[in-house]
């Protein structure tokens, strides 16, 4: 739904990563949110995806490190979480 990704864009566009490859292609994306108050405030982790050709590359990890800056620098917040599926597999 175009609506739930431009709601989070609009309203936490420092959440937003895109790694795009030298010819344009997307590799890889971040989206998140901060969310919480007091000591729970933290940034969180909506979506993380990497396409299977770019994987093994260290693009997660960046954009993951990314993230957690800005949360910490940007909005002062005291973790980051990330929800996994059961079902994913290394």
């Amino acid at each position: 739904n175009i609506g739930f990704y431009l709601s989070y864009l609009t309203k936490w566009p420092n959440y937003f990563l895109v790694e795009e490859s030298p010819n344009g292609k997307i590799m890889g994306y971040i989206m998140g949110k901060a969310e919480g108050s007091d000591e729970l405030w933290h940034g969180h982790v909506t979506a993380l995806a990497v396409a299977p050709r770019y994987r093994r590359l260290g693009l997660a990890k960046n954009m993951m490190l990314n993230l957690e800056s800005f949360s910490d620098e940007g909005l002062d917040t005291y973790f980051v979480d990330l929800f996994v599926r059961i079902s994913n597999k290394i």
